[in-house]
């Protein structure tokens, strides 16, 4: 039997430049170090069950990242929460931890994600390019991959972009399909374009990793009605001639 929790966390500094698997594995080592036993994995080559809801960058800074796992017993979430958070590197830091009850995981929900860039200093033509980033109904891009370049048009991604109130960046929300989603430096260099200059960068930042909600477990069909399990019976001896 194994149980379910989730833990929320925050990864800045320095820690913004570990790759996606290594901040698997540094999580893994951190439950493991705090003394919690991870379920695993069936199967021929068993793994932890330990997951994050979407990788993150390199280079970009989480504010509520969001960790799956499994452990073989249940554990006291006050003890957890302080174990765990004092074995995790430097810049991964932990914000809470409990159970859940979802049946599946937070990667299969994700709906959107929000980020915030924050500027040395907002170029003039920064409001005046987030309007024209509206009014465009295309934005189209030339993603480059080791298997080949792509076409992205990333206007059909953005929620919502706008400037910062103190005005040194702009902060945005893209959906995430099933075909994908928005890259942020996209998005900053579309800016950089509408702009006339590029922006000068000093933190890029996501800032919620936002979920669907569960969908209920579909009822049986009209006319069909869910069929108790068989009763298992034990085997019976063979019959043997005297």
């Amino acid at each position: 039997m194994k149980f379910n929790y989730q833990m929320r966390f925050a990864k800045t500094g320095r820690a913004r430049f570990i790759a996606h698997l290594d901040t698997l594995s540094c999580l893994v080592r951190a439950v493991r170090r705090a003394g919690f036993g991870l379920a695993f994995t069936e199967g021929m080559r068993p793994k932890p069950i330990l997951s994050l809801a979407m990788p993150l960058g390199v280079g970009i800074e989480g504010e509520d990242e969001i960790c799956d796992f499994s452990l073989m017993q249940r554990a006291p979430l006050t003890e957890m929460a302080k174990k765990i958070g004092g074995e995790l590197p430097e810049g991964i830091i932990l914000k809470s931890v409990g159970p859940t009850l979802e049946r599946t995981k937070s990667a299969s929900r994700v709906d959107s994600v929000s980020y915030r860039i924050e500027l040395v200093q907002a170029p003039d033509g920064l409001a005046a390019a987030i309007d024209r980033f509206y009014r465009e109904r295309e934005l189209v891009v030339l993603r480059r991959r080791p298997k080949g370049d792509k076409e992205v048009d990333v206007k059909k991604y953005v929620n919502r972009v706008r400037q910062l109130e103190e005005g040194t960046g702009v902060e945005f929300e893209m959906k995430v399909t099933g075909e994908g989603t928005a890259r942020p430096e996209e998005i900053e260099g579309l800016l950089s374009d509408f702009a006339g200059e590029e922006l000068e960068v000093r933190r890029v930042v996501r800032t919620a990793i936002n979920l669907k909600e569960e969908e209920p477990p579909r009822p049986p069909g009209p006319g069909r009605s869910q069929r108790p399990p068989r009763p298992t019976r034990a085997p019976q001896g063979r019959n043997r001639r005297r």
